[in-house]
């Protein structure tokens, strides 16, 4: 079904307010520039121009309070696109463009995990494939770039240079 709005009129059916406030309309202090869902739809991660994540327990309508540090995200007004993993194997992961990198957080404690520099230029979508594990980035330089899971102990085939210092 395609839901098509020309404008809201009425009260929408909850409002999700950082400070966990009744009738607030404030999700971030600034424009609102990504929302990812978890697959299981129990959760809503937001980013915003504020340079704030939050993460939202869509049943409550709340803010989660999972603190993910201060400047986490980029604070440009174009809007991207982010990515959540969810698993019963291990905790979610959000994927959020900053700038030429992505960044890489645990949703349930807000630790960075870690960072991708995968661009030379802004990073605007993150795109994550459920069946096969593959995390797909797209930027404005013109590339599409594709992140495969390494395992552990897993040798990589990888072209590169094998040069080392000693030689």
């Amino acid at each position: 079904k395609q839901w098509y709005q020309r404008r809201v009129r009425g009260p929408a059916v909850c409002y999700l307010d950082q400070e966990n406030r009744e009738r607030e309309e404030s999700a971030h202090n600034g424009a609102v520039t990504s929302l990812a869902q978890s697959q299981d739809g129990f959760l809503l991660l937001s980013t915003g121009q504020d340079r704030q994540i939050r993460c939202w327990d869509v049943a409550e309508g709340r803010n989660t309070m999972v603190n993910f540090g201060s400047q986490c995200c980029s604070a440009e007004v174009r809007r991207v696109q982010s990515a959540v993993t969810t698993n019963s194997c291990y905790p979610g992961l959000l994927y959020t463009p900053n700038g030429g990198e992505v960044r890489v957080y645990d949703i349930l404690t807000g630790d960075n995990i870690t960072n991708h520099d995968v661009h030379f230029s802004g990073v605007g979508a993150v795109a994550y494939n459920w069946h096969y594990p593959a995390l797909y980035t797209c930027s404005s330089d013109g590339a599409l770039r594709v992140l495969l899971p390494v395992r552990e102990n897993e040798e990589t085939d990888l072209p590169g240079d094998t040069w080392s210092d000693s030689d």
